[in-house]
């Protein structure tokens, strides 16, 4: 075996690196599923008040950017580990057309497709896909 192989096999920072990863990897399983159960609750809150719970949307901001933070660190895109090895992310949230009364969002609007007519110079076609074949 290659010297810089044994050499990487012996290193304990990247073993270390790799408990930290299943750590991180179980974690975000309860991530998911939290972020599951909140998107619930908000529905449901919407459908009884009428704008989405304030708090509720913080916390799912906050653990979708924990959640990013998990994945770029599983994926060798960071070496900053996710929180508890640091803070916990407290993002604004960005402005929310579910925070007001959910009468004052605005219906995405509707555009009907344009209409194509056929072609009156064009004979219509009778041949069936068998006879526009020559390979058949």
């Amino acid at each position: 075996m290659d010297e810089e192989v044994k050499e990487r096999l012996r290193s304990r920072d990247l073993w270390l690196r790799a408990l930290y990863m299943v750590f991180f990897a179980i974690v975000s399983v309860i991530v998911r599923t939290v972020v599951t159960l909140l998107a619930f609750v908000q529905f449901i809150a919407i459908l009884l008040t009428g704008h989405a719970n304030e708090p509720l949307l913080q916390l799912g901001n906050n653990l979708s950017v924990y959640a990013y933070q998990i994945i770029r660190f599983v994926t060798f895109n960071t070496e900053m580990q996710p929180f508890p090895f640091s803070a916990w992310p407290d993002e604004e949230i960005d402005d929310n057309p579910w925070m007001d009364d959910v009468s004052a969002v605005p219906e995405p609007e509707v555009v009907d497709a344009p209409t194509v007519e056929p072609s009156a110079d064009k004979e219509p076609d009778d041949k069936s896909d068998e006879d526009r074949d020559p390979a058949r």
